[in-house]
């Protein structure tokens, strides 16, 4: 049974409050969007996100800023300077396992 997002309560994992027109990251994936609508079925709270159409449970969902959503979609369409892709990168730590040994 779905009852309308106006009357629906729902939080993210931090306990944050969400509503429609949100933001929010959903951790399983990374996906980010703009909460569209608000549902209760069968006891869970789903949201619908603006970007996918899809509806994601908010046990596994953060409330962002539009700045994050924003830079995310920029950088899924290609819009974002490599270059500053590069210098957010961290550094591969090379480590030397040949001591290392196994029981067995």
């Amino acid at each position: 049974m779905a009852e309308g997002s106006d009357f629906i309560q729902a939080h993210d994992i931090n306990g944050t409050p969400i509503v429609v027109g949100s933001y929010v990251l959903y951790l399983n994936t990374g996906t980010a969007g703009k909460v569209l609508e608000i549902k209760q079925e069968e006891g869970a709270m789903w949201i619908m996100m603006d970007t996918t159409g899809l509806y994601y449970n908010v046990e596994a969902l953060v409330v962002t800023g539009a700045d994050a959503v924003k830079v995310k979609m920029e950088r899924e369409e290609g819009k974002v300077d490599k270059a500053e892709l590069a210098r957010e990168q961290v550094p591969e730590r090379i480590v030397d396992i040949g001591q290392v040994t196994g029981g067995g």
